[in-house]
């Protein structure tokens, strides 16, 4: 593959990690939005648990109130988190595709590196085996290694 493809796929690599970046922040706000809720509904919970059994005559009156008010407020939070949850798959889904997309140029841009790798060995060894034949026939032929230079070649003509 021609080094220009390969930096392509690197560069476009480059922006699939960027934008999973940025969607993984998304993703932790969402996340940390949704224990909050859940820290708030369990809260509730409790106080709605605790606060529920009172032995005070005179909060027997508004206990009826208070009920009402805490089972709303549970529900409106639970309202809230159900409303982030659809946000919070969209988004984890979106991350999955892009990881396995920027994968998948990483794994082609890899494999054609070590195809050039191995193309230029075979060049290499290719072109070292001519020289070791072309020695080989000079040293058979009783001709000299090296090339004649400039002196030598005056003394045979």
């Amino acid at each position: 593959m021609e080094p220009r493809r390969t930096a392509a796929l690197a560069l476009m690599e480059r922006l699939r990690r960027h934008e999973i970046e940025a969607e993984a922040q998304e993703l932790g706000r969402l996340r940390a939005e949704e224990a909050r809720l859940l820290r708030r509904k369990d809260e509730l919970t409790r106080r709605l648990s605790e606060e529920s059994r009172t032995g005070d005559p005179a909060l027997v009156a508004y206990l009826g109130n208070f009920l009402r008010s805490m089972r709303s407020e549970i529900a409106r939070v639970e309202r809230d988190r159900a409303r982030i949850e659809p946000d919070l798959t969209a988004l984890e889904t979106r991350i999955s595709a892009a990881f396995r997309e920027m994968k998948t140029y990483e794994t082609v841009r890899l494999a054609a590196q070590q195809e050039a790798r191995e193309s230029r060995a075979k060049r290499e060894d290719a072109e070292a085996g001519e020289v070791a034949l072309l020695r080989w026939w000079r040293a058979r032929a009783g001709r000299p290694l090296a090339a004649p230079s400039g002196k030598e070649k005056a003394r045979s003509a």
